[in-house]
């Protein structure tokens, strides 16, 4: 009866947790965010590039943000090589899966002012998952939080997006 009862209020909790999020979609990404939480702030497409950002709307979070770019890959353009994303300066960058994409870039840049900048370049393979096809790169910045449970909130918060971000085929 136990388990019965923790299986209903998780599905309870997930419904409540979808209802209040807002979906964007374009052509090109779909991705869900609760609209008290974020704002888009930019939505910028051209045929071979797509940007939005998301603000964080609450003030307590300092200026949190949440940048997706994707890029087609024109003729001749390659992914970049761990060779060439190591030339950052004061940083370590890091590859591996992330977020259902294989061999994507991680690093993140660390200012004194307690802000910090969280990057993921993803390639993004064409149907037959056999050639890279667009670049995306997912850019977070936020603030160093002296309130953990502020700071928990904004993290769940980004995670939510983060994690429901879908590139259309």
């Amino acid at each position: 009866m136990k388990k019965l009862f923790a299986l209903i209020v998780a599905a309870l909790l997930a419904l409540s947790a979808t209802a209040f999020a807002e979906t964007y979609r374009s052509d090109d990404i779909t991705f869900e965010y609760d609209e008290k939480a974020f704002e888009v702030s930019l939505d910028d497409r051209t045929d071979d590039e797509t940007t939005v950002v998301l603000h964080g709307k609450n003030e307590v979070w300092g200026n949190t943000f949440i940048s997706f770019y994707l890029k087609d890959l024109d003729d001749g353009e390659q992914f970049p090589t761990m060779e060439e994303m190591s030339q950052i300066p004061d940083t370590t960058v890091t590859q591996g899966d992330w977020n259902g994409y294989k061999n994507a870039f991680m690093y993140t840049l660390e200012y004194d002012d307690g802000t910090s900048e969280h990057f993921f370049i993803a390639p993004v393979m064409d149907k037959d998952d056999k050639e890279i096809e667009d670049v995306l790169t997912v850019h977070i910045g936020i603030t160093k939080l002296d309130d953990e449970d502020a700071a928990m909130a904004r993290d769940d918060a980004i995670s939510a997006v983060v994690d429901t971000l879908k590139v259309n085929d």
